[in-house]
């Protein structure tokens, strides 16, 4: 994972978590902390979107694909070909 600009910020951890990224960076075979915290970051960024999706979805507010969205009659069917 490569990023175009950094920034540093410092964060306080458990042992018991300064030890499991650790290992999980050994076992991942990360270059760095930063990293792995930036990893499980991005797991929990997908993670909310994700569930945020999901809500979504269940809110029934989600666009019908049955209906064209739009379209004329027929014009649909040329997107999809």
């Amino acid at each position: 994972m490569t990023y175009e600009t950094t920034q540093r910020v410092t964060v306080s951890l458990p042992p018991s978590l300064a030890t499991y990224l650790d290992e999980y960076q050994k076992s991942h075979q990360l270059s760095s902390r930063s990293e792995a915290v930036a990893q499980a970051i991005e797991a929990l960024r997908e993670k909310q979107l994700a569930e945020e999706y999901a809500e979504y979805a269940r809110s029934g507010e989600f666009v019908d694909l049955e209906n064209g969205d739009g379209l004329e009659s027929g014009e649909d069917d040329r997107l999809w070909k």
